[in-house]
């Protein structure tokens, strides 16, 4: 005990689990237990006057981890395997990850309904694998079981273009360099290029000789000219590549002098990708053409975004 005489918390978890422990028979062995779009091995462990333990298995990418589902699956467990009970399956969630077995934990929940838990839970300390059979009053199997079904590897991100507002776009973060470009542009700034744009080409460097206006507008046209052919779908070809060749031959199809389409063409093979909202630089790439067109008052142009498909449903 401590110097007020309450017991560590380990020492009331494992008080709290030995007032549950007896004799138990495993009755549900479920390798491939679904919540939703997220899976774990359940084992079940049953036994006359006592609480059902449910102990679930996890490895990495099986969707919505049991930390932070936690509910749900006890949820799931509750009303599919114990509906009969006036309580929750005491609920051992176990991880294994790429980086080891994280081992056994105990998690706490607040009835708030028929087969319903408050959020968030209470994690309690691990468990050593003699400490859970004591519990359950018999063998584990630590493992995630034959019936596994591991999901496929994560999708490759694709790149997604769009047209967006220039207006709207991160500040550059440029302090400077080159010197003929500002440190930023304020929203008054933007707002007057946008009013009066400027179709000067300064001769400074290439960033702002570019005719950014026309540059803009002719990947605008050959985006939307790129989506709306009809392509015959062709296995061995990759869908990005094959719109990046559309998207050329719409270019190559307008009426514009080599540097405007020179120009156009680095928004699809080097697109400008601003970051995210909260990520650690503003832009991934293209900040000094997003300043170049901020300074000549550019309305629209045509971005590039990494699209991640393995986390649309985190």
């Amino acid at each position: 005990m401590d110097a007020s005489g309450a017991k560590p918390a380990r020492a009331r978890s494992l008080a709290l689990l030995g007032e549950h422990a007896g004799a138990r028979t495993r009755t549900v062995d479920e390798h491939m237990f679904t919540v939703g779009q997220s899976s774990c091995r359940l084992q079940l462990f049953t036994g006359a006057g006592l609480r059902p333990v449910a102990i679930a298995t996890q490895t990495d990418r099986e969707g919505a981890s049991l930390m932070n589902r936690a509910e749900r699956f006890v949820e799931a467990v509750w009303q599919r395997h114990c509906p009969g009970e006036s309580q929750p399956p005491i609920f051992i969630a176990h991880h294994l990850r790429a980086a080891g077995d994280r081992g056994f934990s105990h998690y706490g929940f607040t009835v708030t309904g028929p087969f319903a838990v408050g959020s968030p839970p209470s994690w309690g300390p691990r468990l050593t694998m003699d400490e859970l059979m004591a519990l359950v009053g018999g063998p584990v199997d630590a493992g995630r079981g034959d019936g596994f079904s591991a999901p496929p590897p994560p999708a490759e991100p694709w790149m997604r273009f769009e047209v967006a507002a220039v207006i709207g776009l991160p500040r550059p973060d440029l302090d400077g360099e080159p010197a003929c470009m500002p440190a930023g542009t304020p929203w008054w700034r933007r707002l007057v290029r946008q009013v009066a744009p400027s179709r000067a080409q300064r001769g400074c460097c290439w960033y702002h000789d570019v005719d950014w206006r026309a540059a803009s507008q002719a990947a605008i046209t050959a985006l939307a000219a790129a989506h709306a052919r009809r392509l015959e779908p062709d296995p061995d070809e990759d869908p990005q590549d094959a719109l990046l060749d559309a998207a050329v031959t719409a270019l190559e199809e307008q009426d514009l002098d080599a540097a405007t389409v020179e120009a156009a063409g680095t928004l699809f093979f080097d697109p400008i990708q601003p970051e995210s909202p909260g990520g650690a630089v503003p832009y991934i790439n293209g900040r000094h053409r997003a300043q170049a067109m901020l300074d000549s008052g550019v309305r629209r142009t045509v971005i590039g975004r990494w699209i991640y498909p393995d986390e649309a449903d985190r």
